[in-house]
């Protein structure tokens, strides 16, 4: 039986870790939670303000490349449990080389797979279901679909995800992976589509949209997939792959509508941006299907996206308004 009792959470202050530490910290029975993170372009100190403040919580600033960080925690803190959000995700930028992603998303794995492996702590895997690439409708991605990522940072994570499935299987080593639809949610980096744009229509500038805005996404509030993940850790089965996604699917310029209307901006700020000699770039569409985790986890989304995208979208602004008047 797992027990979250004492949890090492990798990448925990970046937009999703630092929202898992939350909900962590929230549940029955937990004693100990040490996030690690090195505190580069995507962790940030500032989104784990509150956390911080629990007596159970400890930060530790570090490299899981370090050899020594992660068993040294392991045994100190008799880690029961640990999940893995440590990667490069930064699939959009031309400066990271493949070496790079290769480094950060399958050797960092590696690491921690062998370290928990000899420690005996069970672990969580957190993927993308991107690493399925986009499907045509009315399909949708389920977990026995051949990978077949379209970008070098999916496919770092996906051979990441088959060295997992390679130590559970061979190994018998107690490893669980779940693969997440687009996230939204509060502390996420502009950097990310939709706080880059509501950022862009908060300062009345253009919001740039890739083609013509026809790309579809599952997205799923960074709660939701905080408890599938939570979920996954206690229920799942070892060696197995939970989906877990939003069941909202939107157009990349519905999204950027919708940014528009809660701030009260005109619709002209959208920006669409041609592709390679004036052609608009490929629709993609990008869904899964999450019926074995509604079954085997007894998890599903609870979040309502009209509900609570404009909670979202205003939180971000008001951060923003915030930074101005410092």
């Amino acid at each position: 039986m797992r027990d979250l009792r004492s949890i090492l959470l990798t990448g925990g202050a970046g937009f999703i870790g630092s929202a898992l530490a939350r909900h962590l910290l929230r549940t029955d029975g937990l004693e100990t939670l040490i996030v690690v993170d090195k505190l580069g372009a995507q962790g940030r100190r500032g989104n784990l303000i509150g956390p911080d403040q629990d007596s159970r919580f400890v930060f530790v600033e570090g490299d899981i490349h370090d050899p020594n960080l992660i068993p040294g925690l392991l045994q100190d803190h008799k880690v029961t449990g640990l999940f893995n959000l440590a990667a490069d995700t930064d699939s959009g930028s031309s400066q990271h080389s493949t070496v790079d992603l290769t480094a950060a998303n399958v050797l960092g794995t590696a690491r921690i797979l062998d370290q928990c492996r000899a420690a005996g702590v069970a672990l969580l895997q957190c993927s993308t279901s991107k690493v399925y690439g986009p499907v045509s409708p009315p399909g949708r991605s389920v977990e026995i679909n051949p990978l077949k990522p379209v970008e070098p940072s999916i496919a770092s994570k996906a051979s990441a995800d088959l060295l997992c499935l390679a130590a559970a299987h061979d190994q018998d080593q107690d490893v669980v992976i779940t693969r997440c639809s687009d996230n939204y949610g509060p502390r996420q980096g502009a950097r990310q589509m939709i706080p880059g744009w509501i950022q862009a229509a908060f300062n009345d500038q253009p919001l740039a949209i890739e083609g013509h805005g026809t790309q579809i996404r599952d997205w799923i509030h960074v709660d939701d997939h905080c408890r599938g993940m939570i979920a996954a850790f206690l229920k799942g089965h070892p060696g197995s792959v939970y989906l877990l996604g939003g069941q909202c699917e939107r157009t990349d310029i519905g999204i950027a509508r919708s940014i528009l209307e809660v701030l009260e901006k005109p619709s002209s700020l959208i920006s669409l941006q041609p592709g390679i000699e004036g052609s608009p770039a490929p629709t993609k569409r990008y869904a899964v299907d999450f019926s074995k985790a509604i079954a085997g986890l007894s998890w599903r989304p609870q979040e309502r996206f009209r509900s609570i995208f404009p909670l979202v979208v205003r939180e971000i602004a008001g951060n923003l308004r915030g930074e101005i008047s410092d």
